[in-house]
């Protein structure tokens, strides 16, 4: 007797004081993804590795594939300190003072350490406080380190809150903190990196020669001989984290394409970029961003304010369902929760309630959705074929999930060593569970972030017996499928026999899977 697989869109939950406790509760409700926040760092990495290891022991104690994401600082920008560690009131007409330095703020003056924010504005430009809550304009320069603003939106002003610059361009370089942590990410071996307010290609660039460049460093440290050229090491390359580039900046927009060439991944982290540019151009903006990842076969996490009420109540709004249920609809591998989990009162009950939706909406999907399944399938075989020369994934990959649909197959199952088989045909959007088994720790923890994917870690026999007996071992272990099912069976190159490039349309426990090695 098999059973449905349940969800196939993953959910990123954001760890903080109300989660980290209750790890095992956050599992086993859902979360295929934990991110933590390096914005919270101070240079003792100790918390932060007492909390990876806790992870990593409670996902192997409850066998659940679960990866980590380090969200980076980036370039943000915060004012300091307030008079009394009280928030001041800005008054909608009133002037404010914005200067650079460290010294304590008040309601006629406020500090910010941040040079490049005061230097860079100009008179007429915005400035947006709180998230863009608040809204100053600037009417006056005093000094190369100092300006005036009108208050045009008012309200209370809490210290340390953050500044949004939307009208200039601020340099997006690896600030010393983001190396620092970056370093610290490649040194844990986590399985993604986010990188903040990206603006270019060149910020991802960046980004990647220096995780590459530690990881030399500590080939050095172990005693290679020529560490230089991290490409002579396989086994580190495949270590090193996946990128995941956080668009929240209006100059992202401009160049998303080379982004997503340089990128391994997308978030589309609406909370900045509804403050970056107008609040009504987020819906479309988000829609077009994981149209264009999906074409490009990477990963997509739709992210910020899903469930915010729940922060403080144990329901959502019925505009949040609706919110998270579309995010679905548009494609997303993965839908997160940030301040809901970190910080709320009910941390487990949002994972619930988002799997939940998750659930319901994939759930007999109406023609509508059907449409617009098959349109991106037609959409990405068309851009595919578009290539001069295609890998042998891309193309298997693509008639795997044909053949699959053709013949009713109940699963894609996958042999990849690096995942990227199942992350190929995970963009085809097939209708059925894709279960991908691959021998390697790291690729089956990242597996965890793609729609669709049901990683498996299992070394598979030498021959081609042997390894069928364990897939079907482990697939019938699995529950979701029976003796006999259709299956399409798919791998690229492995080092199992008669396994490279493979695609093969055959049964679970079938006798036909005992005369295949001489096919």
């Amino acid at each position: 007797m098999s059973h449905k697989p349940g969800r196939l869109t993953k959910l990123v939950a954001t760890l903080g004081p109300a989660s980290e406790v209750r790890l095992d509760e956050m599992i086993l409700a859902g979360v295929n993804v934990f991110r933590l926040n390096f914005s919270h760092s101070r240079g003792d990495f100790a918390p932060y590795v007492a909390v990876i290891t806790k992870i990593r022991e409670a996902a192997t104690r409850l066998n659940k594939p679960v990866a980590i994401l380090g969200d980076l600082q980036g370039p943000k920008f915060r004012i300091g300190e307030l008079e009394d560690h009280k928030a001041v009131d800005l008054v909608k007409g009133k002037r404010i003072q914005m200067s650079v330095g460290a010294t304590v703020g008040n309601s006629q003056h406020i500090y910010t350490k941040n040079a490049a924010v005061v230097n860079g504005l100009s008179v007429g430009h915005k400035v947006l406080l709180d998230d863009g809550f608040l809204e100053l304009k600037v009417v006056e320069r005093v000094s190369p380190d100092s300006i005036v603003c009108e208050v045009v939106v008012g309200g209370k002003l809490g210290e340390k809150k953050g500044i949004n610059v939307p009208d200039i361009l601020v340099s997006s370089k690896l600030s010393e903190k983001d190396k620092e942590d970056a370093t610290f990410a490649v040194s844990q071996e986590l399985d993604y990196i986010a990188a903040s307010f990206v603006q270019t290609a060149d910020d991802i660039l960046e980004l990647r020669e220096w995780i590459t460049s530690h990881a030399s460093k500590e080939l050095k440290e172990k005693g290679d001989a020529n560490p230089s050229n991290i490409s002579n090491h396989p086994q580190w390359r495949a270590k090193l984290p996946l990128i995941i580039a956080k668009i929240e900046k209006p100059q992202a927009i401009d160049h998303i394409h080379s982004i997503l060439e340089a990128t391994d991944g997308i978030m589309v982290a609406r909370g900045d970029l509804g403050v970056e540019m107008s609040l009504e151009r987020v819906p479309a903006i988000q829609k077009m961003l994981i149209e264009l990842c999906n074409q490009a076969q990477k990963p997509v996490i739709t992210a910020t304010q899903m469930l915010q009420t729940m922060i403080d109540n144990p329901v959502p709004t019925r505009a949040e369902v609706s919110d998270v249920a579309n995010a679905v609809f548009d494609g997303s591998d993965a839908v997160m929760l940030s301040a809901e989990s970190a910080v709320g009162q009910y941390p487990v009950q949002a994972v619930q309630t988002m799997v939940r939706i998750i659930e319901e909406a994939e759930k007999d999907l109406g023609q509508a959705i059907h449409r617009q399944q098959n349109a991106l399938f037609l959409e990405l075989r068309r851009v595919v074929s578009k290539e001069e020369k295609l890998s042998p994934s891309q193309a298997l990959a693509q008639l795997a999930v044909t053949a699959a649909r053709k013949t009713d197959c109940k699963a894609i199952i996958v042999i990849s060593y690096t995942g990227l088989m199942a992350c190929r045909i995970s963009k085809f959007k097939p209708d059925m569970p894709i279960i991908a088994f691959t021998a390697d720790p790291v690729s089956y923890r990242r597996m965890a972030l793609i729609a669709s994917v049901f990683p498996v870690l299992k070394k598979l026999g030498p021959s081609f017996d042997e390894a069928m007996q364990g897939i079907d071992e482990s697939v019938l272990q699995l529950g979701f499928l029976a003796a006999g099912d259709p299956v399409v069976m798919c791998a690229g190159v492995t080092d199992v026999a008669h396994f490279s490039n493979l695609l093969k349309i055959t049964h679970i426990g079938g006798a036909d899977n005992k005369k295949a090695a001489q096919q």
